[in-house]
C-alpha cells in the first residue's frame, strides 16, 4: 500500500496528461489489463474502469483506490498461502 501512496501522490503532482495516467496503471497493472481487455473487448474508447462525468481526480480515485486494495489483498492471500503451504512442508 506504501507504493499505491506513492503512485497516487506522484499522479497528483504530474500534468493532467496521459503519463499521469501511466504511472497509475502501472502500479495497478493486473487491474488495468483487465480493463485494456474489457475495454477491447466491448469496443469502447476511453477505459471503461475509470467513470466518466466525474472530475479528473475523482474518476481515477474511483478506479485507483479499489484497485490497489484488490491487489494489495490478493498479494496478501497468496502470500498467506505459500507461507502456510512452507510451513506445512517444513514439519
Amino acid at each position: 500500500m506504501a507504493f499505491a501512496v506513492y503512485a497516487w501522490i506522484d499522479f497528483t503532482d504530474t500534468a493532467r496528461d496521459g503519463f499521469a495516467n501511466l504511472g497509475l496503471f502501472l502500479a495497478t497493472y493486473p487491474v488495468a489489463a483487465v480493463g485494456v481487455a474489457l475495454t477491447w473487448a466491448l469496443g469502447q474508447t476511453g477505459f471503461v474502469l475509470i467513470p466518466s462525468g466525474m472530475g479528473y481526480y475523482t474518476a481515477h480515485a474511483v478506479y485507483f483506490w479499489p484497485a490497489a486494495l484488490l491487489i494489495a489483498a490478493l498479494l496478501f492471500g497468496m502470500c498467506s498461502w505459500i507461507s502456510c503451504l512452507f510451513a506445512r512442508r517444513s514439519k
